[in-house]
């Protein structure tokens, strides 16, 4: 498990470090769609890298985040447009151009925000599958056969001494003791009290069938 920052240093390194990380992966992702671009121009209409293009499409949205694969998807977009427009691409209508690009922006924006949002849930799914182990690792349970006296009621540990129920308990698992007194106890040690207390829940009772 990741150790979180204490201090302000700490904050501050980690902050930079995720920053740049962030603008290596958004320059890099960028590059990449200038360079596809250029090879695309270069080779001309007889060679296809439509497909190329999802690829710093598909890294902004697994690396980076969702806006910015959809901001990727548009400047691909708009590369491809450029490289097919100063290219030797000849169509009979500027329509078939207009349609081309619509075609691989909604293609684009499809593949960029499916796969972000696959990374979101994965994300997501990863930290509740960690919150969930912690929780587990947490939980202290008793189990086996807990040798404990029939007279006195207490328990021996894995040490060989015996030490009251409570403690016990209070050991192997996340329980809490009040102590009260059950009423057979209560007229064992305390008979008066308990005949007062039996007197007024049975004027109680009587009351409330009135």
């Amino acid at each position: 498990m990741e150790k979180l920052p204490k201090n302000y240093s700490d904050i501050k390194t980690a902050y930079l470090k995720m920053t740049l990380s962030r603008s290596k992966s958004i320059n890099a992702s960028f590059a990449a769609l200038i360079l596809i671009g250029l090879l695309d121009y270069f080779t001309g209409p007889q060679f296809g890298f439509f497909v190329f293009y999802y690829i710093p499409i598909l890294f902004a949205g697994w690396f980076i985040d969702r806006k910015t694969s959809i901001t990727y998807a548009f400047i691909g977009t708009i590369v491809w447009w450029t490289a097919d427009s100063l290219g030797e691409n000849i169509y009979t209508s500027d329509f078939f151009r207009y349609w081309n690009s619509f075609i691989r922006l909604l293609s684009f924006l499809l593949v960029g925000v499916l796969f972000s949002n696959f990374r979101i849930r994965l994300d997501k799914e990863q930290k509740l599958n960690s919150e969930l182990s912690k929780a587990l690792s947490d939980i202290k349970r008793l189990s086996g056969l807990l040798p404990i006296c029939a007279s006195c009621k207490n328990i021996r540990n894995d040490k060989g001494y015996w030490e009251q129920i409570e403690d016990y308990v209070k050991d192997h698992t996340d329980a809490e003791f009040s102590h009260s007194i059950c009423p057979s106890c209560m007229e064992k040690l305390y008979p008066s009290v308990s005949k007062r207390r039996k007197e007024k829940l049975e004027a109680s009772e009587k009351n409330e069938a009135k």
